[in-house]
Protein backbone atom coordinates (compact mmCIF):
# COMPACT_ATOMS: atom_id res chain seq x y z
CA UNK A 1 0.00 0.00 0.00
CA UNK A 2 1.40 3.36 -1.09
CA UNK A 3 0.68 5.39 2.05
CA UNK A 4 1.96 2.63 4.31
CA UNK A 5 5.26 2.61 2.37
CA UNK A 6 5.47 6.39 2.60
CA UNK A 7 4.95 6.30 6.36
CA UNK A 8 7.61 3.61 6.83
CA UNK A 9 10.35 5.42 4.90
CA UNK A 10 9.73 4.75 1.19
CA UNK A 11 9.24 8.40 0.23
CA UNK A 12 10.90 11.03 -1.92
CA UNK A 13 13.20 12.29 0.83
CA UNK A 14 13.84 8.85 2.45
CA UNK A 15 12.53 10.13 5.79
CA UNK A 16 12.30 7.12 8.10
CA UNK A 17 9.24 8.33 10.00
CA UNK A 18 6.97 10.99 8.53
CA UNK A 19 4.39 12.92 10.51
CA UNK A 20 0.72 12.15 10.04
CA UNK A 21 0.18 15.55 8.39
CA UNK A 22 2.87 14.73 5.85
CA UNK A 23 1.25 11.36 5.12
CA UNK A 24 -2.10 13.09 4.72
CA UNK A 25 -0.48 15.47 2.24
CA UNK A 26 0.76 12.52 0.18
CA UNK A 27 -2.77 11.09 0.31
CA UNK A 28 -4.31 14.36 -0.86
CA UNK A 29 -1.87 14.43 -3.78
CA UNK A 30 -2.95 10.91 -4.78
CA UNK A 31 -6.60 11.95 -4.60
CA UNK A 32 -5.89 15.01 -6.79
CA UNK A 33 -4.24 12.81 -9.42
CA UNK A 34 -7.18 10.39 -9.47
CA UNK A 35 -9.68 13.25 -9.59
CA UNK A 36 -7.96 14.87 -12.59
CA UNK A 37 -8.15 11.57 -14.43
CA UNK A 38 -11.79 11.04 -13.62
CA UNK A 39 -11.27 8.06 -11.28
CA UNK A 40 -12.97 7.51 -7.90
CA UNK A 41 -10.96 8.84 -4.99
CA UNK A 42 -8.98 5.97 -3.38
CA UNK A 43 -8.58 7.76 -0.02
CA UNK A 44 -11.77 8.90 1.70
CA UNK A 45 -10.76 10.53 4.95
CA UNK A 46 -14.17 10.45 6.59
CA UNK A 47 -15.03 6.86 5.68
CA UNK A 48 -14.59 4.52 8.66
CA UNK A 49 -13.69 1.46 6.60
CA UNK A 50 -11.23 3.11 4.22
CA UNK A 51 -7.89 1.49 5.10
CA UNK A 52 -5.55 4.36 4.02
CA UNK A 53 -7.68 6.81 5.99
CA UNK A 54 -7.68 4.51 9.02
CA UNK A 55 -3.87 4.25 8.94
CA UNK A 56 -3.29 8.00 8.77
CA UNK A 57 -6.02 8.87 11.28
CA UNK A 58 -4.66 6.30 13.76
CA UNK A 59 -1.17 7.69 13.23
CA UNK A 60 -2.44 11.17 14.04
CA UNK A 61 -4.15 10.01 17.23
CA UNK A 62 -1.04 8.08 18.25
CA UNK A 63 1.11 11.19 17.87
CA UNK A 64 -1.33 13.11 20.05
CA UNK A 65 -1.49 10.40 22.70
CA UNK A 66 2.28 10.01 22.82
CA UNK A 67 2.77 13.69 23.54
CA UNK A 68 0.13 13.77 26.26
CA UNK A 69 0.57 10.53 28.23
CA UNK A 70 3.03 9.93 31.04
CA UNK A 71 4.49 6.50 31.82
CA UNK A 72 4.32 4.84 35.21
CA UNK A 73 7.42 4.70 37.37
CA UNK A 74 8.58 2.36 40.12
CA UNK A 75 7.05 4.41 42.92
CA UNK A 76 3.63 4.46 41.28
CA UNK A 77 3.90 0.74 40.60
CA UNK A 78 4.85 0.05 44.22
CA UNK A 79 1.90 2.10 45.48
CA UNK A 80 -0.51 0.12 43.29
CA UNK A 81 0.98 -3.11 44.63
CA UNK A 82 0.51 -1.91 48.21
CA UNK A 83 -3.12 -1.12 47.47
CA UNK A 84 -3.66 -4.57 45.96
CA UNK A 85 -1.97 -6.24 48.94
CA UNK A 86 -4.32 -4.43 51.30
CA UNK A 87 -7.36 -5.65 49.37
CA UNK A 88 -9.56 -8.14 51.19
CA UNK A 89 -10.49 -10.19 48.13
CA UNK A 90 -8.25 -11.78 45.46
CA UNK A 91 -11.00 -10.91 42.98
CA UNK A 92 -10.91 -7.18 43.75
CA UNK A 93 -10.36 -4.49 41.16
CA UNK A 94 -7.03 -3.59 42.79
CA UNK A 95 -5.69 -7.15 42.49
CA UNK A 96 -6.91 -7.40 38.91
CA UNK A 97 -5.21 -4.15 38.01
CA UNK A 98 -1.89 -5.03 39.61
CA UNK A 99 -1.75 -8.39 37.80
CA UNK A 100 -2.48 -6.58 34.56
CA UNK A 101 0.30 -4.09 35.30
CA UNK A 102 2.84 -6.89 35.73
CA UNK A 103 1.91 -8.15 32.28
CA UNK A 104 1.88 -4.60 30.88
CA UNK A 105 5.52 -4.07 31.95
CA UNK A 106 6.45 -6.69 29.36
CA UNK A 107 4.00 -6.36 26.47
CA UNK A 108 2.76 -2.75 26.62
CA UNK A 109 -0.85 -3.50 25.67
CA UNK A 110 -3.02 -0.98 23.90
CA UNK A 111 -6.06 -0.03 25.97
CA UNK A 112 -8.43 -1.79 23.56
CA UNK A 113 -6.52 -5.02 24.22
CA UNK A 114 -7.49 -5.18 27.87
CA UNK A 115 -10.17 -2.55 28.62
CA UNK A 116 -13.72 -1.82 27.49
CA UNK A 117 -15.46 1.46 26.77
CA UNK A 118 -18.25 0.69 29.25
CA UNK A 119 -18.12 -1.44 32.39
CA UNK A 120 -21.35 -3.22 31.50
CA UNK A 121 -20.74 -4.13 27.85
CA UNK A 122 -18.06 -5.65 25.64
CA UNK A 123 -16.31 -3.93 22.71
CA UNK A 124 -16.20 -5.81 19.41
CA UNK A 125 -14.24 -5.51 16.21
CA UNK A 126 -16.45 -5.81 13.13
CA UNK A 127 -14.98 -7.21 9.91
CA UNK A 128 -16.21 -5.97 6.51
CA UNK A 129 -18.15 -9.24 6.25
CA UNK A 130 -20.11 -8.28 9.35
CA UNK A 131 -18.50 -10.89 11.59
CA UNK A 132 -17.82 -9.61 15.10
CA UNK A 133 -15.00 -10.65 17.42
CA UNK A 134 -14.08 -9.57 20.94
CA UNK A 135 -11.28 -6.99 20.88
CA UNK A 136 -9.76 -7.53 24.33
CA UNK A 137 -7.80 -10.47 25.72
CA UNK A 138 -9.81 -13.55 26.61
CA UNK A 139 -8.74 -16.61 28.60
CA UNK A 140 -8.39 -18.48 25.29
CA UNK A 141 -5.59 -16.11 24.26
CA UNK A 142 -3.25 -17.46 26.96
CA UNK A 143 -1.42 -20.80 26.81
CA UNK A 144 0.91 -21.97 29.59
CA UNK A 145 3.83 -24.41 29.29
CA UNK A 146 6.18 -26.20 31.67
CA UNK A 147 9.97 -26.37 31.34
CA UNK A 148 9.71 -29.33 28.93
CA UNK A 149 7.37 -27.42 26.64
CA UNK A 150 4.27 -29.38 27.65
CA UNK A 151 1.12 -27.32 27.83
CA UNK A 152 -0.27 -26.86 31.33
CA UNK A 153 -3.99 -27.45 31.00
CA UNK A 154 -5.17 -27.58 34.62
CA UNK A 155 -5.15 -24.05 35.97
CA UNK A 156 -4.92 -24.97 39.62
CA UNK A 157 -2.60 -23.63 42.29
CA UNK A 158 0.07 -26.13 41.28
CA UNK A 159 0.05 -24.65 37.78
CA UNK A 160 1.64 -21.49 39.11
CA UNK A 161 4.67 -23.50 40.24
CA UNK A 162 4.87 -25.67 37.13
CA UNK A 163 4.37 -23.05 34.43
CA UNK A 164 7.64 -21.83 32.93
CA UNK A 165 6.25 -19.70 30.11
CA UNK A 166 3.10 -18.18 28.67
CA UNK A 167 2.23 -17.62 25.02
CA UNK A 168 -0.14 -14.74 24.35
CA UNK A 169 -2.04 -14.37 21.08
CA UNK A 170 -3.26 -11.03 19.74
CA UNK A 171 -6.33 -11.93 17.68
CA UNK A 172 -7.08 -8.28 16.86
CA UNK A 173 -4.45 -5.56 16.54
CA UNK A 174 -4.46 -1.92 15.56
CA UNK A 175 -1.53 -2.61 13.22
CA UNK A 176 -3.58 -5.32 11.45
CA UNK A 177 -1.04 -8.03 12.37
CA UNK A 178 -3.83 -10.22 13.72
CA UNK A 179 -2.85 -13.58 15.15
CA UNK A 180 0.60 -12.44 16.29
CA UNK A 181 1.88 -14.17 19.42
CA UNK A 182 4.59 -13.43 21.99
CA UNK A 183 6.04 -15.80 24.58
CA UNK A 184 7.20 -14.68 28.01
CA UNK A 185 9.33 -16.67 30.43
CA UNK A 186 8.76 -16.95 34.16
CA UNK A 187 10.66 -14.76 36.63
CA UNK A 188 11.60 -17.24 39.36
CA UNK A 189 13.79 -14.74 41.22
CA UNK A 190 11.00 -12.23 41.82
CA UNK A 191 7.74 -14.22 41.77
CA UNK A 192 5.58 -11.23 42.60
CA UNK A 193 6.66 -9.62 39.31
CA UNK A 194 6.53 -12.83 37.28
CA UNK A 195 4.42 -12.31 34.12
CA UNK A 196 3.56 -16.02 33.90
CA UNK A 197 2.22 -16.26 37.45
CA UNK A 198 0.21 -13.10 37.12
CA UNK A 199 -1.26 -14.19 33.80
CA UNK A 200 -2.38 -17.42 35.49
CA UNK A 201 -4.02 -15.37 38.22
CA UNK A 202 -5.87 -13.30 35.61
CA UNK A 203 -7.17 -16.44 33.92
CA UNK A 204 -7.94 -18.08 37.26
CA UNK A 205 -10.04 -15.12 38.35
CA UNK A 206 -12.09 -15.07 35.16
CA UNK A 207 -12.76 -18.81 35.50
CA UNK A 208 -13.61 -18.44 39.18
CA UNK A 209 -16.13 -15.71 38.32
CA UNK A 210 -17.68 -17.91 35.59
CA UNK A 211 -16.59 -15.54 32.82
CA UNK A 212 -16.79 -17.43 29.47
CA UNK A 213 -13.34 -18.17 28.06
CA UNK A 214 -14.18 -16.35 24.82
CA UNK A 215 -15.14 -13.12 26.59
CA UNK A 216 -12.91 -10.32 27.98
CA UNK A 217 -10.52 -11.47 30.67
CA UNK A 218 -10.37 -8.35 32.83
CA UNK A 219 -13.49 -8.56 34.97
CA UNK A 220 -14.19 -8.08 38.67
CA UNK A 221 -17.29 -8.17 40.90
CA UNK A 222 -18.91 -5.10 42.42
CA UNK A 223 -20.29 -5.04 45.98
CA UNK A 224 -23.49 -6.70 44.77
CA UNK A 225 -21.55 -9.50 43.10
CA UNK A 226 -22.28 -8.38 39.53
CA UNK A 227 -19.40 -8.64 37.08
CA UNK A 228 -17.97 -5.42 35.71
CA UNK A 229 -15.49 -4.93 32.89
CA UNK A 230 -12.29 -2.98 33.44
CA UNK A 231 -12.59 0.28 31.50
CA UNK A 232 -10.08 2.82 30.27
CA UNK A 233 -11.61 5.53 32.46
CA UNK A 234 -11.30 3.29 35.54
CA UNK A 235 -7.62 2.68 34.76
CA UNK A 236 -7.06 6.44 34.56
CA UNK A 237 -8.69 6.90 37.99
CA UNK A 238 -6.55 4.16 39.57
CA UNK A 239 -3.34 5.61 38.14
CA UNK A 240 -4.13 9.19 39.10
CA UNK A 241 -5.07 8.19 42.64
CA UNK A 242 -1.73 6.41 43.01
CA UNK A 243 0.14 9.46 41.72
CA UNK A 244 -1.75 11.77 44.09
CA UNK A 245 -0.91 9.47 47.00
CA UNK A 246 2.84 9.57 46.44
CA UNK A 247 3.02 13.10 44.98
CA UNK A 248 0.19 15.13 46.55
CA UNK A 249 1.34 18.37 44.92
CA UNK A 250 1.07 17.05 41.35
CA UNK A 251 -0.74 19.68 39.21
CA UNK A 252 -4.06 18.69 37.64
CA UNK A 253 -2.70 19.10 34.14
CA UNK A 254 0.05 16.56 34.94
CA UNK A 255 -2.41 14.14 36.52
CA UNK A 256 -4.44 14.16 33.31
CA UNK A 257 -1.40 12.76 31.49
CA UNK A 258 -1.92 9.40 33.22
CA UNK A 259 -4.40 7.23 31.35
CA UNK A 260 -4.94 3.71 30.08
CA UNK A 261 -2.37 4.39 27.38
CA UNK A 262 0.27 5.10 30.04
CA UNK A 263 0.80 1.34 30.31
CA UNK A 264 2.03 1.17 26.72
CA UNK A 265 4.22 4.26 27.11
CA UNK A 266 5.68 2.72 30.28
CA UNK A 267 6.65 -0.57 28.60
CA UNK A 268 8.36 1.34 25.80
CA UNK A 269 10.28 3.55 28.25
CA UNK A 270 11.41 0.52 30.29
CA UNK A 271 12.95 -1.17 27.24
CA UNK A 272 14.60 2.08 26.19
CA UNK A 273 16.06 2.51 29.68
CA UNK A 274 17.37 -1.04 29.47
CA UNK A 275 19.28 -0.07 26.32
CA UNK A 276 17.31 -2.31 23.96
CA UNK A 277 17.60 -1.62 20.25
CA UNK A 278 14.78 -0.02 18.23
CA UNK A 279 14.21 -3.32 16.43
CA UNK A 280 13.82 -5.14 19.75
CA UNK A 281 11.33 -2.56 21.02
CA UNK A 282 9.34 -2.69 17.80
CA UNK A 283 9.23 -6.47 17.75
CA UNK A 284 8.34 -7.08 21.38
CA UNK A 285 5.82 -4.24 21.66
CA UNK A 286 4.32 -4.90 18.23
CA UNK A 287 5.03 -1.71 16.31
CA UNK A 288 5.20 -1.73 12.54
CA UNK A 289 7.02 1.60 12.18
CA UNK A 290 9.11 3.93 14.32
CA UNK A 291 6.27 5.77 16.02
CA UNK A 292 7.44 4.25 19.33
CA UNK A 293 10.15 6.93 19.40
CA UNK A 294 7.47 9.48 20.32
CA UNK A 295 6.91 7.58 23.58
CA UNK A 296 10.48 7.80 24.86
CA UNK A 297 10.96 9.99 27.90
CA UNK A 298 13.74 11.84 29.73
CA UNK A 299 13.68 9.67 32.87
CA UNK A 300 15.92 9.54 35.95
CA UNK A 301 17.39 6.23 34.79
CA UNK A 302 18.32 7.80 31.45
CA UNK A 303 19.96 10.64 33.41
CA UNK A 304 22.11 8.16 35.35
CA UNK A 305 22.93 6.16 32.24
CA UNK A 306 24.04 9.36 30.52
CA UNK A 307 26.43 10.13 33.37
CA UNK A 308 27.68 6.53 33.45
CA UNK A 309 28.25 6.62 29.68
CA UNK A 310 30.53 9.61 30.14
CA UNK A 311 32.27 8.21 33.24
CA UNK A 312 35.46 7.20 31.42
CA UNK A 313 35.67 10.57 29.68
CA UNK A 314 34.93 12.35 32.96
CA UNK A 315 37.77 10.48 34.72
CA UNK A 316 40.27 11.31 31.98
CA UNK A 317 39.13 14.92 31.84
CA UNK A 318 39.54 15.23 35.62
CA UNK A 319 43.10 13.94 35.39
CA UNK A 320 43.95 16.52 32.72
CA UNK A 321 42.33 19.29 34.78
CA UNK A 322 44.40 18.24 37.82
CA UNK A 323 47.59 18.21 35.73
CA UNK A 324 46.76 21.59 34.21
CA UNK A 325 46.11 23.13 37.63
CA UNK A 326 49.37 21.69 39.02
CA UNK A 327 51.31 23.04 36.06
CA UNK A 328 49.72 26.48 36.44
CA UNK A 329 50.55 26.56 40.14
CA UNK A 330 54.16 25.66 39.38
CA UNK A 331 54.42 28.53 36.87
CA UNK A 332 52.95 30.95 39.39
CA UNK A 333 55.45 29.86 42.04
CA UNK A 334 58.35 30.36 39.64
CA UNK A 335 57.02 33.79 38.67
CA UNK A 336 56.74 34.83 42.31
CA UNK A 337 60.35 33.79 42.97
CA UNK A 338 61.62 35.83 40.01
CA UNK A 339 60.08 39.14 41.09
CA UNK A 340 62.62 41.86 42.32
CA UNK A 341 62.56 43.26 45.82
CA UNK A 342 59.95 45.97 46.17
CA UNK A 343 61.37 49.45 45.54
CA UNK A 344 60.14 52.72 47.03
CA UNK A 345 57.10 54.15 45.33
CA UNK A 346 56.89 57.66 44.06
CA UNK A 347 53.83 59.06 45.74
CA UNK A 348 53.22 61.48 42.87
CA UNK A 349 53.78 59.17 39.92
CA UNK A 350 52.78 55.88 41.55
CA UNK A 351 55.76 54.19 39.90
CA UNK A 352 58.82 52.32 41.12
CA UNK A 353 61.89 54.53 41.47
CA UNK A 354 65.06 53.43 39.88
CA UNK A 355 67.47 52.94 42.76
CA UNK A 356 70.33 53.94 40.47
CA UNK A 357 69.09 57.59 40.43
Amino acid sequence: MYLKDVMSGANFQDIETVRSKTARGYGDAVNTLFQKRGFPLPIRWSEAGNIPAVLVNNWSREEDVASQRSPLDNRIFAQLHAKASASESPDSLDNLFFELLVLARYVGPRSSEYAQTKQSSCDYHTYPSGRKVVKAFTANDFSFYDEQGNQVMDLTRSAIERAASVKIVWRIQKNRQNGQHITLGADTKVPILCPVRNCIRLVERACRLDQPTNMPLCVYPNKQGHLLYLTGSKVAVLLRNAVKHIRPDTPKEDLRKYSAHSLRVWACVLLDEAGKSPDFIKKRLRWMGDSFRMYLRDTSIIHRQHCEALASSTSETTEFITEAISASMAVLQVSDMALPDEAPVDEDMGLYRDEMD
